[in-house]
């Protein structure tokens, strides 16, 4: 951690950095590796902040169905995908790096667009959500059974975190 420490500051002094990136990078430092790494190899475009979490893959969709087996139906004849794992609750079909989920609806949950997720390298929910709470606590973020969050975007859409491997 030391070496980014110094190589963050070297960046900030040589100008390369705002104040504003270096002490977002300090604290990515401060909260897990997951964070700081694309800034300590300064993998960003010349005045563009760092993100928060850097994000490799869509990792899947989940809509809940009125019913899953003629979703599950409708979804097999308009893209062949190939099912993951089912049963009468729900069907997983597999898409490269992802999955669309369809599942039964919970108690007071409509049918519809629920959520869609981001697969994160090194993935730490507890550090995930308190660095979702510092930097961005217009965003809601909710930790869920230890460990899934998710975030609001401006316009209430739900997005979760998870690792990259969640479900391969």
């Amino acid at each position: 951690m030391h070496h980014e420490m110094e190589r963050l500051l070297g960046l900030y002094d040589r100008g390369s950095l705002s104040r504003r990136q270096l002490l977002h990078g300090l604290f990515a430092l401060s909260v897990g590796p997951y964070v700081a790494s694309p800034l300590a190899r300064g993998h960003w475009e010349a005045g563009q902040t760092a993100p928060l979490l850097p994000t490799r893959t869509l990792n899947h969709v989940t809509l809940y169905a009125s019913s899953v087996a003629r979703s599950k139906a409708f979804y097999q004849r308009l893209t062949g995908l190939p099912i993951q794992a089912e049963d009468k609750d729900f069907c997983e079909f597999r898409l490269e790096g992802g999955f669309l989920g369809i599942y039964t609806p919970d108690a007071g949950q409509q049918p519809g667009f629920n959520h869609f997720c981001f697969g994160v390298d090194g993935y730490s929910p507890q550090a995930t959500f308190t660095a979702l709470k510092t930097v961005m606590p217009e965003a809601k973020p909710v930790l869920e059974n230890q460990d899934q969050v998710y975030v609001q975007d401006p316009d209430g859409v739900r997005v979760q975190f998870a690792d990259v491997r969640y479900k391969r």
